[in-house]
């Protein structure tokens, strides 16, 4: 199977049976990205232990790359500590924004989101989740606009 086909059903079955989709009542950290632009809106939630995620999931109306980079996204936070996403959304966008570079063995199945940047349109759509997940832990504020297009 190509890059290109493994890449359409990811996107697929993500878009269909998303992981971690729904409410977390419990959620210590809250973080809301919009694009006005398709529609997306999403919302992040986590429960922080000290400096450690231990759960997250998402809501909200998303394209199929924005639902499958949030659920691709949640199951990685499970155990990521919030001080070091910002580092890490940082090498998310240098995987999107070079097609030819090499997995980033820290961003675990992420990496297989790296086809969406050979659509720069589709770049916003696989880092919203990323920038709702860094306003919810305060690592960017409600009011900062990320583009990444």
């Amino acid at each position: 199977m190509s890059l290109d086909a493994l890449y359409q059903r990811l996107i697929l079955e993500h878009n269909r049976n998303p992981h971690n989709y729904g409410p977390l009542p419990e959620a210590t950290h809250r973080g809301r990205a919009q694009d006005a632009l398709c529609g997306d809106d999403l919302e992040m939630a986590l429960v922080v232990d000290g400096d450690q995620i231990v759960a997250a999931k998402f809501e909200g109306e998303a394209c199929a790359v924005t639902k499958a980079s949030a659920s691709l996204l949640t199951n990685w936070l499970v155990g990521q500590a919030p001080s070091k996403l910002q580092g890490h959304f940082e090498a998310f966008k240098t995987l999107l924004e070079n097609p030819d570079h090499e997995p980033i063995d820290d961003l675990g199945d992420l990496n297989l989101l790296q086809p969406v940047g050979a659509f720069p349109a589709r770049r916003g759509n696989a880092s919203l989740p990323w920038i709702a997940t860094l306003r919810a832990v305060g690592q960017i504020s409600s009011s900062d606009c990320l583009p990444v297009r």
